[in-house]
């Protein structure tokens, strides 16, 4: 509950609404609706794991998952696996010319008694019929070219694309793009070719370098083009985390950099993807990002407290600094959270934003309900505007509607319980206020609506350690 008060230019900022003395503290967020910056895109998650895990459940609890990841959260991106052995081998010797019954569809069809199923196809329509918004961006993400196609023959361990075999891992991604319109009604709107280059892993893996990027990025291009696929996205580097001081070859900023050095491989490029790992202390130079980035679209595809066995705000408290310091400090435009679901692992820990337990329990750790603030919030179109904060620091960032009729406030603390001022815009009429905190109950809560009545200038709330609020001026 809050206060809304006058502001009286004949004080000093020392005291507070509940000593009846009109004026905000010194400790005080304000927001200038005449700076406005970059336009939001979305938000959404990943199922580049664990479908076939959710299809193999009892129908019921599989329906109830689904319904939390893409009904009661509004997102409107959603990410999922390239895979390396749609294409076993090589169809033939020509790269323009596909043998389309030599590819392999198991991973995206259902067949239950196929090790080999993901269900992807059903996974995908059945996230589409629950949106509520529906969904701007679907996203293929290639992890590896088909071992064929790689240095080291295989689709794991590393490895990069062989001299020349551009054209045909473009034909591969292709087919991809093609099949999935053809076997399962879906339109892909982007397409990535490659997952964290920079990270050497033993899974389905490619490191590929900043200049073999550039001829990939370049001939999937124009292939795009001449497929009269140029509307579709391509997405790039996808680099494991934003940026690093010490190894130039590795983040997503050093890749930037060495791609756009070139101005055809700018061009090529319609986002810029990162991811946020590294980042445990959160002091990421996401500005570094943005300056690379030359004013392109950039994009959180992949996010998460990778083996979390915390379900509390202290997890989700990443989660809120990932996407308030993108879109302050690094221009970002749309936020994706590694994986909607996934079972729950007591004993590794697990990082989707929802999970299930094999007596049918159902687990919405508080980082889902961070996640809601912004997904049930912050619509595509909102701009982003300027907030100034006062002897706090806390994490806020605001936005403003495409009609100008509403202005969402998002403010996450986790420097002890603190009371603070806020600026109520001019012409505000009501407020209301969500929050998210470690107590039962208040996950994602909506607070008794607050109408402003007079001209009222700003309110002070008691912000709690650890919490995320949501303020919602409707003008």
């Amino acid at each position: 509950m809050f206060v809304a008060c006058n502001k009286s230019d004949s004080q000093d900022n020392t005291s507070t609404p509940d000593n009846n003395v009109n004026i905000p503290l010194l400790k005080y967020v304000s927001i200038d609706v005449t700076k406005t910056f970059q336009t939001v895109e979305g938000f959404g998650a990943g199922i580049k794991r664990r479908t076939e895990t959710l299809y193999k459940l009892n129908p019921s609890l599989r329906e109830k998952v689904e319904a939390y990841c893409f009904k009661d959260l509004e997102v409107n991106m959603i990410r999922f696996f390239v895979y390396h052995d749609l294409e076993p081998s090589n169809d033939n010797n020509d790269p323009f010319s596909l043998d389309e019954s030599k590819l392999n569809w198991t991973r995206y069809d259902s067949e239950i008694s196929n090790t080999n199923s993901r269900f992807i196809g059903e996974a995908l329509n059945n996230a589409f019929k629950l949106s509520v918004n529906g969904f701007d961006h679907i996203i293929g993400n290639c992890n590896s070219a088909p071992g064929w196609l790689k240095t080291n023959g295989q689709h794991t361990n590393g490895g990069t694309l062989i001299s020349g075999g551009e054209k045909e891992y473009s034909e591969f991604l292709i087919a991809f793009l093609k099949g999935m319109k053809t076997r399962y009604n879906i339109n892909v709107t982007a397409i990535s070719p490659t997952n964290e280059p920079d990270f050497e892993v033993t899974y389905e893996s490619m490191n590929t370098t900043p200049v073999e990027l550039s001829s990939i990025l370049t001939t999937l291009n124009a292939r795009l083009e001449q497929a009269s696929l140029q509307n579709i996205k391509i997405l790039s580097p996808e680099c494991f985390r934003v940026h690093s001081e010490t190894n130039n070859s590795k983040g997503t900023t050093n890749y930037i950099n060495k791609l756009f050095s070139e101005v055809y491989v700018k061009n090529a490029v319609d986002v810029v993807a990162t991811h946020t790992y590294a980042d445990k202390d959160h002091t990421a130079n996401w500005s570094s990002l943005k300056n690379a980035s030359l004013g392109k679209a950039v994009w959180v595809t992949e996010s998460a407290n990778l083996k979390s066995l915390d379900h509390s705000m202290t997890d989700a408290a990443n989660y809120a600094k990932w996407i308030i310091r993108g879109f302050n400090e690094g221009g970002m435009t749309a936020y994706m959270a590694h994986l909607f679901y996934e079972e729950a692992d007591d004993v590794n820990g697990y990082a989707a934003l929802v999970a299930w337990k094999n007596n049918g329990d159902i687990i919405l750790p508080k980082r889902y309900f961070a996640f809601k603030h912004f997904t049930n919030l912050i619509k595509p179109g909102f701009k982003r505007i300027e907030t100034v904060i006062s002897n706090t620091n806390i994490f806020v960032s605001s936005f403003i509607s495409i009609d100008g009729k509403q202005i969402v406030m998002q403010v996450f603390n986790d420097s002890g319980a603190q009371n603070i001022s806020f600026e109520i815009p001019e012409g505000s009429k009501s407020i209301l206020h969500y929050n998210t905190t470690n107590s039962d109950g208040e996950d994602f809560l909506l607070n008794p609506k607050t109408t402003l009545i007079g001209k009222n200038n700003f309110f002070t709330i008691d912000i709690a350690d650890l919490s995320m609020h949501s303020f919602v001026f409707n003008l």
